[in-house]
């Protein structure tokens, strides 16, 4: 049983991070149709809520969370996605993508190290020496041939709040591993919509006073990009995270990470928004060797 809880694990967790990698190419549609990042996030997580909670409630499949594991929810969910969603997506706009890529790819370090701290886990070399080969791929990938760019403090700062953030959540989610991977995302959802819910309200009256709210193009590829965000990467995506976390340990599964950029760039060629290049090819295999080293490069005891 333990082997096919491993094997489920490894496909839930690519799974996450397939949908997490198209999820950029979706965002980008939302927003060159006039959509903001407040009301794109908010959105797609009372969408998940809703969806999550009328399912797998009407199924009994939903755990009640005990009282006191109510702070480790609401820390949960404002380290991500309130925070993370905020530091990646405002971070982006004083940085090149590039830069941004190798930035966040750091996340598998902190990760471990967080989890060394706070919850007393051992860092497995395994996992730095994955992780580290991971990196020099995705910076294969970003610099191209001409090893610049653009770089802002502003974005380096709010690119440090992602990463952390990201390592906040992998600690609070650690803790809460006896609950459901549904009921985790459920709740971690509705409570970051009850944070967002603020800055929806600021950024709607905004837009109504700069006469910007016109400029959202409600129509078919809006609705389903906003559809799609909601059920595969708001709901199925931390779902299939959480599972993973819970059967092959959260510092193995956050290496994954490291091929999102890996599935934007091969989905954005698919559909033309992007060429193919050597140098991008030559990342994308080493990004996946580092997976791999990070999750079978494991000496036994």
């Amino acid at each position: 049983m333990k082997k096919f809880n491993r094997f489920y694990a490894y496909i839930a967790v690519c799974a996450a991070m397939f949908f997490w990698g198209i999820s950029f190419v979706w965002t980008k549609q939302l927003l060159n149709n006039g959509f903001n990042v407040i009301f794109i996030v908010t959105t797609r997580l009372i969408v998940s809520f809703l969806l999550l909670f009328l399912i797998f409630k009407f199924t009994k499949r939903l755990e009640k969370v005990k009282k006191q594991d109510i702070p480790k929810f609401l820390f949960l969910a404002f380290f991500e996605p309130f925070l993370y969603f905020i530091g990646e997506n405002y971070g982006l706009k004083y940085v090149d993508a590039s830069f941004a890529a190798i930035f966040i790819a750091i996340i598998p370090v902190v990760i471990p190290l967080g989890l060394r701290l706070f919850c007393y886990e051992k860092i497995n070399n395994s996992i730095i020496i994955g992780v580290i080969i991971s990196i020099i791929g995705i910076i294969i990938m970003s610099v191209g041939n001409s090893f610049s760019f653009n770089v802002d403090i502003k974005g380096i700062l709010l690119l440090s709040l992602a990463v952390l953030s990201a390592a906040g959540y992998s600690i609070m989610l650690s803790k809460l591993l006896n609950y459901n991977p549904v009921t985790i995302t459920v709740y971690q959802n509705l409570i970051a919509f009850v944070y967002y819910l603020p800055l929806l309200c600021i950024t709607n009256f905004k837009s109504v006073i700069n006469n910007t709210a016109l400029t959202m193009q409600w129509n078919f590829e809006s609705f389903f990009a906003l559809v799609m965000l909601s059920v595969f990467c708001s709901s199925i995506a931390f779902i299939g995270y959480s599972y993973a976390a819970k059967h092959i340990s959260i510092a193995k599964a956050s290496v994954f990470t490291n091929t999102i950029p890996v599935i934007t760039i091969a989905f954005a060629v698919l559909i033309g928004q992007e060429h193919i290049t050597i140098n991008k090819i030559v990342g994308i295999f080493i990004v996946i060797g580092g997976v791999f080293c990070s999750q079978f490069m494991i000496k036994k005891k």
